[in-house]
């Protein structure tokens, strides 16, 4: 029987769902953070996310390949088990060929992290994930987009306690990677229970298709990570580790702003796939995704820009401050990576990867030829501003595509009504900010829910939309629960 759950799933209620798993995520990510950054030190701790920087680097074929089983698998008539068997095919030759390669590099590779044995590490993370990531987009190629974010929640939970275990028994920046390792491979069973799919060798076309996608899927999530990976890497190189710590822990504070995102577009692209393969119609769901798409985003940049100083003293020690000048960059990028993210998946799922690929590849130049002079004449700011003007050309190129394609609203009127709020919300925190002297937790915590407080009265005050949107949510939760 045909698998049409991906075009019929609510979209919405899947990512409210995943949110609280996303929502507790970021909470032990950034008390781990916090404790990390202060037991092992800008140098250890930035060292730590070069490793792992690269790790996210090498396993991009195999996430060009799972984006490429994923399209596959929420596609009508789909023979899942073939498709689940080819990327376990593919999983083991790029395992293989990466670890004899960085075994080839272990001196350059220990040189530009700072963290003794790093090859014998990058092998063990980049097993673990390996493991792990590729079969999680194929549980969400199934149409249930929350059960891998609580899953990976879970991994989040595990990691915490077993890092910080590693930690303090002195075993530093390794010890990081093995927490990191062990929660992986632990989620691994969970994962294949959710799957429900059993591998079987693949066919002649089975690897056709598979192929036929992934020869742009590869390249875009190589080329994306690159992008991505971009900002600490140079920071490594033309810099410190330390500076990459500074980074890291700016960049931590924003990563909240991604949650709607991540895990809408992951369904986003299952959804229009299914329903492409059926002939439906798409521009209501990518509508309403790029309407809230970046509603915790707004208002993450416009706390940033009122209180920088306070979120990383308070949180990190003034030992990080000079992370401060990167926290509104970094928050800025955010808005607009939501919306190119969302826009990104919708391609995929139109079978438009060589549009993804060339644009990526071209916002990867942008930043690679800004970024470089930028952070050699004005230190680490640099290399944020570049990062958002190539951001900035990515959304348009995908933008333009998309529009072309469907008729979808992609600046739907939402958007415009949350900056509208995050306004509102800036002047109420700069006033109160004059008002309370942050010197702790308590003052912050009360300055950010003030904050939010006046972020989503004000929105829901202006925003039918975001009302309606609401109502209909709690009664898709009703009906789910009973």
């Amino acid at each position: 029987m045909a698998d049409s759950g991906p075009g019929d799933m609510k979209l919405g209620l899947e990512v409210l769902k995943g949110f609280g798993g996303k929502l507790l995520q970021a909470v032990l990510g950034f008390v781990g953070t916090i404790l990390f950054a202060r037991a092992l030190g800008p140098r250890s701790f930035g060292g730590f996310y070069l490793l792992l920087s690269l790790v996210m680097l090498a396993n991009r074929p195999i996430m060009g390949i799972a984006v490429a089983t994923k399209k596959r698998f929420a596609e009508l008539n789909a023979n899942r088990s073939e498709i689940f068997g080819a990327q376990l095919v593919f999983n083991v030759a790029i395992f293989s060929t990466a670890a004899i390669v960085v075994f080839l590099l272990a001196d350059p590779i220990e040189s530009y992290t700072g963290v003794s044995h790093s090859a014998a590490l990058f092998v063990i993370l980049f097993g673990s994930i390996l493991t792990f990531a590729p079969t999680q987009e194929l549980v969400a190629g199934r149409g249930k987009v929350s059960a891998p974010v609580w899953i990976d929640t879970l991994r989040s939970v595990f990691t915490f306690p077993l890092q910080l275990a590693l930690v303090l028994l002195g075993f530093g920046a390794a010890g990081m990677v093995f927490g990191l390792s062990i929660a992986t491979l632990l989620c691994v069973p969970i994962t294949l229970y959710y799957l429900r799919t059993s591998p079987s060798a693949p066919g002649w076309e089975t690897l056709t298709s598979v192929w036929k996608f992934a020869r742009y899927s590869i390249g875009s999530r190589l080329v994306g990570r690159a992008y991505d990976e971009l900002d600490p890497l140079l920071l490594g190189f033309l810099l410190t580790p330390s500076v990459v710590g500074y980074y890291q822990v700016a960049y931590r504070l924003t990563i909240p702003g991604t949650f709607v995102t991540v895990i809408a577009s992951s369904g986003l692209l299952a959804k229009v796939s299914n329903r492409d393969s059926k002939g439906q119609g798409i521009d209501a769901d990518v509508t309403n995704t790029a309407a809230f798409g970046s509603i915790i985003a707004v208002p993450m940049f416009f706390g940033a820009l009122a209180i920088p100083e306070p979120l990383i003293v308070t949180a990190y020690s003034a030992e990080y401050i000079a992370a401060t000048e990167l926290l509104v960059g970094l928050a800025l990028f955010t808005i607009v990576r939501t919306q190119s993210a969302l826009l990104g998946d919708v391609l995929n799922g139109l079978e438009m990867p060589n549009i993804v690929l060339r644009g990526s590849a071209v916002a990867l130049v942008i930043n690679v030829a800004v970024g470089v002079p930028a952070t050699l004449e004005y230190g680490p700011i640099g290399v944020v501003v570049a990062t958002i003007l190539a951001e900035v050309f990515r959304y348009g190129v995908f933008f333009f595509v998309v529009r072309s394609e469907t008729s979808a609203t992609l600046l739907p009127r939402p958007l415009f009504e949350q900056f509208g709020a995050g306004v509102v919300m800036f002047g109420v925190v700069e006033l109160a900010h004059q008002q309370i002297v942050v010197d702790s937790w308590v003052p912050l915590l009360a300055l950010l829910a003030i904050g939010a407080g006046v972020y989503f009265v004000t929105l829901g005050a202006i925003s039918n939309l975001f009302r309606t949107t609401v109502r209909s949510l709690l009664q898709d939760v009703r009906h789910d629960i009973s």
